[in-house]
């Protein structure tokens, strides 16, 4: 609202008059504010509102003047109706008013005069000094007639303040009002249409009763406050996307720059990155090993294990490149003949792994001989491979035979159990005596070179020459076994050879070719009193460019250990007719009753081991080696080739290979 005057002092509230007479008080400057119409009177007859009946209240005492206060905020009073007390406002700077006079006390009992109900209210007076009530009671100062509304005569009943009460006309200027011995407060109306809002009150009042002829407001009891939970659906997203963002942050940023602790906090833990190793296996599939490598989880908590089965073609070229490049696994298998040619990636075996003399006690003898490089061991053992003699246990019941312990008693034997068709082997005795059909050529024949003494590195000298013409005449003269029959596995399977000598594993490929066939296995036949048999196995390493070598080591530490190795053993029974056989010297007896195994076992503590294990697959010192001396012999034996002149072409190709992988000098 715009003032039509130059500012006026802030008015005062008037203080609760006596009914006693006052001398007229001039009345200061107005400041202009619209006034609204007078009420009509109704006509006779008409419903009249009684007003509310004022709350009787006890005058104050006498009080001094009060400093000026600021200008109040209008509001409406239905007559006789005490105002919700309010704290005064802060002053705002303005003119500064007259010093009023201070109010008369009231006398004791006398009522507030009431307003005119149907008067609308008028502008608020400036402050007037009040005169003390005469003992008989003398009459009220005139108040002028623009300024103040006629009494009212009707008394009302005290009611509650501080509810809000219906029939506020619209548009109603306000007026102060106060409770005797309280500061004023405005009272908030809603504005009618048309008319500018008024500045908001700060405590809830009453309202006087409505103009004749208009319709009363519904009541309004407090300002409709919106709900919060309209910001939920804000609040929601905004968590979801900062938990993403923290989730993301965390997966990419978290292990490789965990958040530091600050100092002085206690409570808070800092986010351990996960180490993970990653194995590279290769025979044994993943079920074999999930229970091993869980337990070693739950043991080594924030350690995981990548197992990785991988194909034997191209492995040790694969396996040194993804080495060299830095994407190597932490953990692998390899073949325990591959020493020489994975010196750069073998990472040295800890002595908290297993010290030397422990290594050397736990594991059979041919371990400790093959993985040690210059005094510290490059592996760890989890399983055993050899050779034994397979035959056919239906064969040899009905031939009332035993099987053979000497290489003599084995071609006798052998020749005994031939069965042929004129010219052509129905049923072989031995698969023996060339490489084109039998599968492990190779390692009988380094058998048969280190039990005859002979020194595999000089293929040419007299033991290794005798040695090799042992093995042809069994092809040669003693005709046990020829080239028109299948490969040896597939034969013994078939039941047309009676005996072959094979590693455990040619087991599991015999038996899903025929589940019927019944297998014996006896350990290999000796040249002489000194026992020598055969080892082929695989081993587990460490990267030396391993990031994880302390938990790589641990995981080995862990396999290698009785319990881990009973569980592996049980889990692959599981995938085929037998575990892997046990490295362990402590263990041979668990396995003494294993039709199977037994043998295997019994062998293994007089193993020995050259280059030429069959069925590596390493592209290298094995297979290089095994191809010169197969060249040899098929030469040789298809006559185009003397035996002696074929040998050392294998001697000038053996020393080539040993030089390469710095063998010999």
């Amino acid at each position: 609202m715009t003032d039509q005057k130059p500012p006026v002092p802030a008015a005062k509230p008037v203080a609760p008059q006596s009914t006693a007479s006052k001398p007229p008080m001039p009345a200061p400057a107005q400041k202009a504010v619209p006034v609204v119409p007078p009420v009509q009177p109704k006509p006779p007859g008409a419903p009249v509102t009684p007003p509310t009946p004022p709350r009787p209240t006890t005058p104050p005492p006498s009080r001094p003047a009060a400093p000026p206060l600021p200008k109040p905020n209008f509001s409406v009073t239905t007559p006789g109706t005490q105002p919700a007390q309010q704290a005064p406002k802060p002053p705002v700077a303005q003119t500064p008013p007259k010093p009023p006079a201070p109010p008369a006390p009231k006398p004791a009992g006398t009522p507030p005069r009431p307003s005119n109900p149907g008067q609308p209210a008028q502008a608020p007076r400036p402050p007037v000094a009040a005169t003390a009530a005469s003992p008989g009671g003398a009459k009220p100062l005139p108040v002028p007639a623009d300024v103040r509304p006629p009494a009212s005569t009707i008394r009302q009943a005290p009611r509650p303040t501080g509810v809000p009460q219906p029939g506020v006309p619209a548009g109603m200027p306000p007026v102060p009002g106060a409770l005797p011995g309280q500061p004023p407060g405005p009272r908030p109306v809603p504005p009618a249409k048309g008319t500018a809002p008024l500045k908001p009150a700060t405590a809830p009042q009453s309202a006087s009763q409505p103009p004749a002829g208009q319709t009363p407001p519904a009541p309004k009891a407090a300002e409709y406050k919106k709900s919060p939970l309209r910001f939920l659906p804000l609040i929601v997203g905004l968590l979801v996307v900062v938990g993403v963002v923290a989730f993301l942050f965390n997966r990419f940023f978290g292990a490789r720059t965990p958040t530091a602790t600050p100092s002085g906090t206690q409570n808070q833990t800092q986010t351990q990155p996960e180490t993970v190793i990653t194995y590279w296996g290769l025979w044994e599939p993943t079920p074999v090993l999930e229970a091993a490598l869980a337990e070693f989880e739950s043991q080594n908590p924030g350690v995981r294990v990548n197992y990785q089965q991988q194909t034997y073609r191209d492995y040790r070229e694969r396996l040194q490149t993804a080495i060299a490049s830095g994407r190597g696994p932490d953990v692998f298998r390899y073949h325990a003949s591959w020493v020489p040619m994975l010196r750069a990636e073998l990472d040295p075996m800890p002595n908290t792994v297993y010290t030397p003399a422990e290594f050397q006690t736990i594991f059979f003898p041919i371990v400790s001989k093959q993985l040690d490089v210059n005094g510290r061991y490059v592996g760890v053992p989890l399983m055993y491979e050899g050779l034994a003699l397979l035959y056919n246990q239906e064969v040899f019941d009905t031939a009332n035979v035993q099987p053979p312990k000497t290489w003599a008693e084995l071609r006798d034997l052998a020749v005994r159990l031939t069965i042929r068709n004129n010219d052509r082997i129905q049923r072989a005795g031995l698969a023996i005596g060339n490489a084109a059909n039998v599968d492990n050529f190779s390692d009988i024949l380094g058998l048969l070179m280190l039990q005859n003494g002979a020194d595999p590195t000089n293929p040419t000298s007299q033991q290794a020459m005798e040695a090799i013409q042992f093995y042809t005449d069994f092809y040669t003269k003693s005709r046990v076994w020829d080239e028109t029959l299948p490969n040896s596995t597939v034969a013994f399977a078939r039941g047309d050879v009676a005996m072959i000598l094979a590693p455990s594993w040619r087991i599991h490929e015999i038996k899903n070719q025929n589940p019927n066939i019944t297998i014996g296995v006896a350990p290999v036949p000796q040249l002489g009193d000194n026992k020598i048999t055969w080892a082929s196995y695989w081993v587990e390493g460490v990267s030396a460019q391993s990031r994880n070598k302390e938990a790589a080591w641990a995981l080995l530490k862990y396999l290698s250990s009785q319990e881990a190795l009973q569980l592996l053993h049980s889990d692959a029974s599981k995938e085929r007719s037998f575990g892997e056989i046990y490295p362990r010297v402590d263990m041979a007896n668990l396995l003494a009753d294993s039709p199977y195994a037994a043998a295997y076992l019994a062998d293994a503590p007089y193993a020995q081991d050259w280059y030429m294990n069959s069925f590596t697959h390493d592209n290298g010192l094995n297979d290089q080696i095994i191809k010169y001396y197969q060249d040899a012999l098929t030469s040789s034996l298809s006559g185009s080739v003397q035996l002696d002149k074929a040998i050392q072409t294998v001697s000038q190709g053996l020393l080539q290979i040993l030089r390469q992988y710095n063998l010999v000098r």
